[in-house]
C-alpha cells in the first residue's frame, strides 16, 4: 500500500506534468487566438465599420467620433484593478465579459433591415458598451500575457502572433470587400453588412474558446506580486512617466486623421470595398514577411530604438497621401510596402514596451494608467479632427495642380505632430539603452553582412578589427 508521503508526491508529479503539458500548449492557443479575434476586430471597425456608418447617414464628425469612442472607453481600464483582484479568477471573468462584447455586435443586423436616423446613434450606442466591457478586461488580459510568455523571447512571439494576425487581416479584407462589393452590385449593401457581423461574431467566439484552454495554474510568484492598489504609481514613476508623454503625443497625432483614411478612399478616391481590401492586405502582407525580422530587432536591441525609427518613418506617410487621386492610385502599392514595413515594427515595439516599463507588482494598474491617457488623447484629436472636417467639408485649394480639400490639411497637421513624436523619443534616453545611432549603425551592418558585399561597398569598416568583431558579436 502506498504511504500518504508517496501518494502526496504522485500527485504532485502529476499537475507539475499537466502545468509543462498547459505551458508548452500556450503559445500557440495564444497565436490561434490572436487570429481569431483579428476576424472580429477587422470586421468590426476600419473601412467596414466607416462603410456601415456612411450607409447609416454618418457626417464627418460622427465618423470621428466612432473612430474616437474605443478610445475614449479605455479610461474604464482604471476600474480594472478593482474589478479583478484575484488573478486567477479574473481570468475567466475576461473571456466572459470579452464574449458577451463581441456577441453585442450581431444586435446591429436589426439596424441594418431597418429605416430611420435613429440607427446612426444606436450602433454609436453599441461600438461604445462593446469597447467599455472590451477594454475594462485588457489590463488583465495583457497582464496574463506577460505571465504566460518570458520577457526574453516576448519581440520573437509576439513577432510571430502578429502574423498570424496580418495573416487573418488579409483573408478578412479580401474576403469581406468581395462580399460588400457582390451586395452593393446588388442593391443590397445591407445584406453584406449582416453577412459580415455574423462572420466577426463567429471569430470573437473562435477567440473566446482558444482563450479559455490556457489553465488559469498561478504563476509560483504569485504571492509575491502586491494586491495594493495605487493609481498614482505609475505618474511616479520617472521612467514610465517619460514613455507615457510620447505615447500621449503620438496618440494625438494619430488620432487627429486616422479616421478619415477610409472615407477618404470611399469618397474621394472612388475605390470598391475589394480595392480598400487589396490595399489593406498588401499592407498586412508586408507585415507578415517583417514581423520575424522586427521580433528579433525587439528582442536584441529593445523596444524604444526599434518604436522611433519606425515613428520617424510613418511621420512621412500622412504626405504620401496629398498626392493620391483617382487616376494615381498605383501610388498606393509602394506606399503599402513601406507603411506595412514600418507599422509592423512599430506596432510590435509600441505593444511590448509598456509591458516591460512596467512594475511586476503592480502591472494591471501600470497598463490601466497608459490606456486610460494614451487613449483619452487619442478620443481629443478624434473629436477635434472630425469638428475640423465637418466645419471645413466645402474648403478647397489648388496647390501646383493638386486639388487640397479638408482631409488633407489634417493628414498635413498628423504629420507634423507625428514627428514631434518621433523627435521626442529619441531625445530622451534610458540608463541601459542601446543608443539609437549605434542600433542603426548594428543593423545597417547586419544588411550588409547579408548581402556579402559590404567589405566592397565600405572597406573602410574593415579597418578597425576590434570594434568590427564588436559588431559582429552584437549581431
Amino acid at each position: 500500500m502506498k504511504t500518504t508521503t508517496e501518494n502526496n508526491n504522485a500527485l504532485e508529479y502529476t499537475q507539475l506534468s499537466e502545468d509543462r503539458s498547459d505551458r508548452s500548449k500556450r503559445p500557440s492557443l495564444l497565436i490561434w487566438e490572436g487570429a481569431y479575434a483579428n476576424v472580429f476586430i477587422v470586421m468590426t471597425g476600419g473601412a467596414f465599420l466607416t462603410g456601415m456608418a456612411i450607409l447609416l447617414g454618418a457626417n464627418d464628425f460622427e465618423l470621428g467620433l466612432l473612430a474616437a469612442v474605443p478610445f475614449a472607453m479605455q479610461s474604464t481600464q482604471l476600474l480594472s484593478p478593482y474589478l479583478f483582484t484575484d488573478p486567477v479568477k479574473s481570468r475567466a471573468r475576461v473571456t466572459t465579459i470579452l464574449a458577451i462584447s463581441r456577441l453585442l455586435w450581431l444586435t446591429v443586423i436589426p439596424l441594418l433591415l431597418l429605416k430611420g436616423v435613429w440607427r446612426l446613434n444606436v450602433l454609436i450606442g453599441i461600438v461604445s458598451i462593446s469597447s467599455l466591457l472590451t477594454m475594462v478586461s485588457t489590463p488583465v488580459w495583457l497582464a496574463w500575457m506577460a505571465e504566460v510568455i518570458p520577457k526574453r523571447i516576448r519581440g520573437r512571439f509576439f513577432s510571430q502572433r502578429n502574423a498570424a494576425v496580418a495573416a487573418t487581416t488579409i483573408a478578412s479584407m479580401v474576403c469581406g470587400s468581395l462580399i460588400l462589393d457582390w451586395f452593393r452590385w446588388h442593391n443590397n449593401e445591407a445584406i453584406g453588412f449582416i453577412a459580415i457581423m455574423l462572420v466577426a461574431a463567429l471569430g470573437g467566439l473562435l477567440a473566446i474558446r482558444a482563450m479559455g484552454r490556457i489553465s488559469n495554474v498561478p504563476r509560483k510568484d504569485e504571492a509575491e506580486i502586491s494586491h495594493r492598489i495605487d493609481i498614482l504609481a505609475p505618474i511616479r514613476d520617472h521612467s514610465f512617466r517619460k514613455m507615457l508623454s510620447v505615447f500621449v503625443v503620438w496618440n494625438i497625432a494619430i488620432g487627429l486623421s486616422a479616421a478619415f483614411f477610409a472615407p477618404h478612399m470611399l469618397l474621394n478616391l472612388k475605390m470598391s470595398f475589394f480595392q480598400i481590401g487589396l490595399y489593406s492586405s498588401a499592407t498586412a502582407l508586408v507585415a507578415v514577411v517583417s514581423s520575424r525580422i522586427w521580433g528579433k530587432l525587439v528582442d536584441r536591441f529593445g523596444s524604444k530604438p526599434i518604436l522611433t525609427i519606425c515613428a520617424l518613418g510613418i511621420s512621412l506617410i500622412p504626405i504620401i497621401w496629398l498626392f493620391l487621386t483617382e487616376n494615381s492610385l498605383w501610388i498606393l502599392i509602394p506606399e503599402s510596402i513601406y507603411s506595412g514595413l514600418l507599422w509592423a515594427g512599430f506596432n510590435l515595439a509600441a505593444f511590448t514596451l509598456p509591458i516591460d516599463r512596467s512594475s511586476n507588482a503592480n502591472r494591471t494598474v501600470y497598463l490601466s494608467v497608459f490606456a486610460t491617457v494614451t487613449g483619452l488623447a487619442f478620443f481629443i484629436a478624434s473629436i477635434a479632427g472630425g469638428f475640423a472636417a465637418e466645419s471645413l467639408s466645402d474648403w478647397s485649394f489648388i496647390l501646383s495642380g493638386t486639388t487640397l480639400i479638408n482631409y488633407h490639411l489634417l493628414f498635413i497637421g498628423s504629420a507634423v505632430i507625428r514627428l514631434l513624436a518621433a523627435v521626442i523619443m529619441s531625445i530622451f534616453h534610458e540608463p541601459a539603452e542601446i543608443r539609437l545611432p549605434v542600433v542603426i549603425q548594428l543593423m545597417g551592418y547586419a544588411v550588409l553582412k547579408h548581402i556579402s558585399i559590404g567589405r566592397q561597398v565600405f572597406p573602410f569598416m574593415s579597418d578597425n578589427s576590434e570594434s568590427d568583431e564588436e559588431a559582429k558579436n552584437k549581431i
